[in-house]
Parts: structure tokens; sequence; C-alpha cells
């Protein structure tokens, strides 16, 4: 009988499984998985993607609400993610190097909420240095994004992350009650790095924008 794989060792291998690669040793890792009840496979997905949980940054109404996701903090370099626009082509995080990008992501474009911060960001993009990269990002689908781009007149570029879910768990914005991405908002700088951020406590209310815009053009200054 083979030893049980130790947790490093199976959360290797289980990245190994999902590349597009494969082995014997994958083989048993999906077998192993398949084989666990389904919270367990959980945890050890969690664990082999280095996903954290936190309950103590965001709430909703009062109650807390559960970010799983890495922390990226100022200074850390912005995951090379992909989205899509809402022609359907990918939108790559890693394109916009040499410029300043704004991220406002909010949860659904479909709410009080939501709308009027887009629409917030969309009239600061004014006050925002030449060149500057702005983007809304939600977890609605690109038609969603298209409709109300073009019946609420906002300049900002529309991506979503409903297809893949990159990018939500690669910045640690992903909500486990709802599976929508938390409200916040990001400034990335010329070279890649996180400039700025504002992880909003209550996802009721809306973000903090003379802050936003002064980290973008201090970015845009450098």
């Amino acid at each position: 009988m083979r030893p049980a794989l130790s947790v490093p060792l199976l959360a290797a291998s289980l990245l190994a499984a999902c590349s597009s690669s494969s082995s014997v040793g994958d083989a048993e890792v999906v077998r192993y998985l398949r084989a666990q009840p389904p919270d367990r496979r959980a945890a050890l997905v969690a664990d082999a993607e280095q996903r954290t949980r936190a309950t103590d940054v965001i709430t909703r109404g009062g109650q807390p609400l559960t970010l799983v996701g890495p922390t990226l903090d100022v200074g850390a370099p912005a995951p090379d993610v992909t989205l899509v626009d809402s022609q359907l082509a990918p939108w790559r995080l890693a394109d916009q190097r040499g410029k300043v990008v704004v991220l406002s992501v909010v949860p659904s474009i479909d709410t009080r909420v939501c709308e009027s911060q887009t629409h917030h960001v969309s009239d600061a993009i004014a006050q925002l240095p030449p060149g500057t990269v702005v983007v809304t990002v939600s977890r609605d689908l690109p038609f969603a994004q298209q409709r109300f781009a073009e019946e609420a007149h906002t300049q900002t570029v529309m991506a979503s992350d409903a297809k893949g879910r990159e990018f939500g768990r690669r910045f640690g914005l992903e909500v486990d009650e709802s599976g929508l991405l938390a409200r916040s908002t990001w400034v990335i700088d010329k070279a890649g790095t996180i400039a700025y951020r504002e992880l909003v406590a209550d996802q009721t209310t809306e973000p903090a924008y003379p802050p936003l815009i002064a980290a973008a053009q201090a970015a845009a200054a450098k």
C-alpha cells in the first residue's frame, strides 16, 4: 500500500493535476479528491491555491462577510488577470503596463449602490490624468454590462469576471456567501504595482472618491 500523501505534496500534486499536463501521480490525486467529503475536498483545493478566508474585513448591514483569497497590500505587484470585455474579448491587466489603471469593483451593476459608484467613477474621469484606464469590474455577464453602459452613458471600460472568476480569486475579492466581488477601488501604477486600494468596510456604502482620484494623480506623476 502506498503511503498517504502529505498535505504539501498533495497540494503540489493537485496544482499539477489542474494544469494541462497529466501523469499517473495526477490521476491518484484526482481519485483521492473524489473520495473525500465535499467540505474536505474544498479545503484541500483552497490549501493548494493558498486561498485564505477572512471574516473581519467587510460586512453587509452589520453582518460579517467572508473574503476568499490572498490579502493584497499597497506596494504588492498586481496579479496578471484576464477579464472579458463587452465584446467578449479578453482584457488583460498585464497589457495595460505603462499606464495608470483605476479599478472600480462592484458586486452587481443592477443595484442602486453599484450604479451610483459606477456613475461617480465615470464622472471622475475628467479629473484623472490623460491616458488613465478606468475599468468597472463585476461578475455580471458582459451583455448586462454593455446594456448598462449604453443606458447610463458611462465612460468606464466594462469588464466581467463571470466566466473565469480569476480576478476575484487572485485579488482576494470573492465573497463566499454570494460568489460576487467585494466592493472596492484600486489604483495600479505604470509598473503594475498596487498604489492604492480601498476595500469598502460596509458593502452597502460607496467608496471614498477623493482619495482614489488623488492616488491616480500621484501614480501618474511618478
